[in-house]
């Protein structure tokens, strides 16, 4: 019997291993790619998700599995359901929350979700996000003309959205990017407290190079706000550093 219950168990999570790690590689490689997860806020639902999915389905499983027993197939269809209704509810809550947009504007990068932006709203459409694909970088230009500035000042103190969340003022990120880099948090800064000097040693000690060769840009997530750094040379992303921007 034990051997029985045991096979029946290992099968249901071999089978829940498989749908959860399929959706979730998707979910980390195409809507969350590095460095974007750590700052999304939805550890705990992850959590949550796994926890349901590949420890208490296969667990009740184990308990519940008798060969011949008459409530076999209800008892099996409720843990089912169960685990379904977990894993539709972990899908749904990580798609809504993954970025549709990282968009720079003044001096950080924001992560938008679909939920705070109209797609269709951009002038370009190679910047319109469909939502199901990886987030698309864009640089939010501030308006040069007095009127519109003004004009996009009250709106945002009524309660719109701030330019980092406006489409209809996102541009190439890639025909902007020497604005970016040009920018950021100076590295004497980062020297001026031990704890963010011994962040920057390490991170200098694994990447190589000098501080002035890299510009030290603020992400702002929906859970954690940390230092992105960019490569000025190769004008890549290399890494964070979990140093809040705000505290230096």
């Amino acid at each position: 019997m034990l051997i029985t219950k045991l096979r029946a168990s290992l099968i249901h999570l071999l089978l829940s291993m498989f749908v959860v790690g399929a959706f979730l590689t998707f979910a980390l490689l195409v809507w969350y790619p590095q460095p974007f997860f750590a700052s999304s806020g939805l550890k705990d639902i992850v959590l949550i998700l796994l926890s349901v999915d590949l420890i208490l389905g296969p667990l009740l499983t184990f308990v519940v599995f008798k060969p011949n027993k008459p409530s076999l197939k209800f008892d099996l269809g409720f843990i089912a359901v169960v685990q379904i209704a977990a894993l539709t509810y972990g899908m749904y809550t990580i798609y809504q929350g993954h970025p549709i947009y990282v968009a720079y504007a003044v001096d950080r990068f924001t992560l938008i979700s679909a939920a705070d932006v109209t797609p269709n709203d951009a002038k370009e459409a190679e910047l319109r996000a469909s939502g199901w694909w990886k987030p698309i970088m864009v640089y939010a230009e501030t308006p040069s003309d007095p009127k519109e500035r003004e004009k996009l000042i009250f709106e945002v103190l009524s309660g719109k959205p701030d330019i980092d969340a406006r489409p209809e003022y996102y541009q190439s990120f890639e025909d902007n990017i020497s604005k970016v880099l040009a920018g950021g948090i100076k590295p004497e800064k980062l020297f001026a407290s031990p704890p963010h000097k011994a962040a920057l040693d390490r991170f200098l000690t694994q990447y190589g190079k000098t501080a002035t060769d890299y510009a030290f840009l603020p992400l702002v997530g929906k859970e954690d706000d940390v230092i992105w750094v960019w490569d000025k040379a190769t004008s890549k992303a290399v890494d964070t550093i979990s140093l809040t921007p705000w505290n230096l």
